[in-house]
């Protein structure tokens, strides 16, 4: 956190995350918690590869959060990980594997909006959009960014919208289309300027240049 709002403070422990989640036991409510702030991260920096292992070490996360909004934060973070990470995976099979755990992840989320939770309905869309993405399926796609964009803004969920507008810029400048991608990139950095993640911002324009 003091990372991501360019903080320093003089009790900084040297813990990072890997001497935290060793220093406790994997079956404990701590290493999940851990590991699910870990995932957010990597999640928030783009770092896909580096997430894989969150999910691998903690399988069952989402489940400790049973019925909490963190259970179904959690399945989304899982399956946006292994849609990102499916087209860079090693062989046919693989990319499969992986875009099949996102689905069927994605399938318990529209469970949860068919029961009436709406504050996970933009989750979907953003799902959505990442998966058209794969199939090269414009108008799909470019329809379930917009939809995540305004219901992420509609119940207030600032830092998603910024998210749902980055991963838009990122699918927007890979087609070309840099008139596109130049509004969602604007648009992200002020939202997560904002949201108070300066570091993003910084880390943002870097990768988006």
């Amino acid at each position: 956190v003091r990372r991501l709002r360019n903080l320093t403070s003089e009790d900084e422990t040297s813990l990072g995350f890997k001497e935290l989640l060793k220093a406790v036991e994997p079956t404990s409510n701590v290493f999940h918690t851990v590991n699910m702030m870990q995932l957010e991260l990597f999640v928030l920096f783009q770092d896909w590869e580096s997430a894989l292992p969150c999910l691998a070490e903690a399988p069952d996360t989402r489940n400790r959060y049973l019925a909490m909004h963190a259970s179904a934060r959690g399945m989304f973070l899982e399956a946006l990980v292994y849609l990102k990470t499916s087209s860079h995976a090693s062989s046919w099979l693989a990319r499969r594997k992986r875009k099949m755990k996102a689905i069927k992840t994605l399938q318990k989320l529209n469970g949860l909006v068919e029961q009436g939770n709406d504050d996970v309905r933009h989750y979907m869309h953003i799902l959505m959009a990442e998966c058209y993405v794969l199939e090269k399926n414009v108008s799909a796609a470019e329809n379930n960014f917009k939809a995540a964009i305004s219901i992420a803004e509609l119940h207030g969920f600032l830092h998603d919208k910024a998210l749902a507008h980055e991963l838009a810029c990122a699918w927007y400048k890979a087609q070309g289309k840099d008139d596109w991608a130049n509004f969602h990139f604007e648009s992200s950095q002020k939202l997560y300027t904002e949201w108070g993640a300066t570091s993003k911002f910084e880390t943002e324009h870097i990768f988006y240049n």
